[in-house]
């Protein structure tokens, strides 16, 4: 920490390693789908699934983990689940099975959700007019972990196997969860609650919160419609015309550079107000972005341009509704984020459902289609939101 309180560059930048680590080892999965199958001499419907179990498993992890953060010492809490994560995937590592191969994964995704209690707990520790630049910062490296781990297990997976990704990931997070302990402050919770009481204070802010639902809604379509292009891109990749290997599918997350450039100009643009520009844009971009991305099996040019389109717009308003639902309450940050994040992964779970289940009988265009009706709800549920007198592009933050 810098002597005003607010973290250091350093520190900065561990936390956001943190985040794009525990964040990307649920994606390193994607472009080894083939390689998994082969190996494990499963089919690659089997393989498959495992993209699915680690959404349900982190969505599972959202709901139960994250709200304990506004309970539990914050320290312990985030290095612990870390070291969870690391021996699940080292565990996950060595799976010779389908039964092996679906537990570790559950296992490692239903652990790796650190990164949520991590992100509400910087931005509690910086100053308030910086408060949206550093979880622009972190969920940059959100971003790289999400967007780049294709790259890199696709690369080492080529280089030696799909086993060493996960043996490799797993110290990595471990030796990460040594240096966190040492950088983090201790923060005790102040919050006089039973573990019971936490859970039941979710429903009642589902309840009483409207901006917040309407705000989750909004984000859990963004992330499935990702969830549709990140499953169905090994499967469009792999086939004819481009017949690409694990190492040329990972290559697409470079493409993802844009995403990690909106999250912190993202922030940049909250800080001078600019909140209900950037959801129109966005959400307007998104709309756009399955035109050229309808032409993916002809066109690998329009299929990249699509996908840059599609990463600006979502990781822009992920930065954006993070940012607006932390402004409801300080204390309540984790119960917050774990409502907003468990409709995220869930929409991603349900968009990796339906992909998997269109592609399988109806192939691409069915895809496109269903992406096309999640971005046209995200436009319609925002331009609703924006436009109602109570919405949290109007409200002072609440302690």
């Amino acid at each position: 920490m810098s002597a005003q309180g607010q973290p250091s560059r350093r520190f900065m930048f561990m936390m956001a390693m943190t985040c794009a680590l525990c964040a990307g080892c649920n994606y390193f999965n994607q472009p080894l789908i083939y390689s998994i199958a082969q190996d494990l001499n499963i089919s690659v419907a089997q393989s498959g699934w495992t993209v699915v179990l680690t959404q349900i498993g982190y969505a599972a992890g959202l709901f139960l983990f994250v709200p304990l953060g506004d309970l539990f010492e914050k320290r312990l809490y985030i290095c612990s689940l870390m070291c969870c994560t690391g021996l699940a995937l080292i565990g996950l590592s060595a799976s010779s099975n389908l039964q092996m191969l679906y537990g570790f994964t559950l296992l490692a995704s239903f652990c790796s959700i650190s990164t949520q209690i991590l992100i509400p707990f910087a931005a509690n520790l910086s100053q308030r007019e910086k408060s949206a630049e550093v979880v622009g910062l972190l969920m940059s490296g959100v971003l790289v972990g999400i967007l780049f781990a294709r790259t890199v297990s696709g690369m080492i997976s080529t280089l030696w196997s799909w086993h060493a990704v996960y043996l490799l990931s797993g110290c990595a997070i471990l030796l990460l969860s040594i240096a966190m302990w040492y950088q983090l402050p201790k923060a005790k919770s102040q919050l006089q609650m039973s573990i019971l009481q936490i859970y039941y204070s979710l429903f009642t802010f589902a309840k009483t919160e409207p901006m917040l639902m309407r705000r989750s809604l909004i984000g859990g379509l963004g992330f499935g419609m990702l969830s549709i292009i990140f499953t169905t891109m090994t499967f469009i990749l792999a086939e004819a015309p481009y017949h690409f290997n694990d190492f040329q599918i990972g290559l697409m997350g470079v493409v993802g550079v844009i995403g990690i450039w909106s999250s912190q100009w993202t922030g940049k643009m909250i800080g001078r107000h600019r909140e209900k520009w950037l959801a129109q844009l966005a959400t307007a971009g998104l709309i756009l972005a399955w035109i050229p991305l309808a032409f993916a099996q002809r066109s690998l040019w329009l299929y990249i341009l699509g996908l840059m389109i599609a990463y600006f717009g979502i990781s822009s308003l992920h930065v954006l509704n993070q940012n607006l639902v932390y402004r409801l309450s300080v204390q309540a940050r984790s119960r917050i984020n774990a409502i907003y994040m468990t409709c995220y992964f869930s929409g991603a779970g349900l968009g990796a459902f339906l992909s998997l289940s269109l592609w399988k009988i109806y192939g691409w265009p069915a895809c496109v289609a269903l992406g096309f009706l999640f971005a046209l709800l995200m436009f319609v549920i925002n331009y609703y939101d924006l436009n109602q007198k109570h919405n949290l592009v109007n409200i002072q933050p609440r302690p």
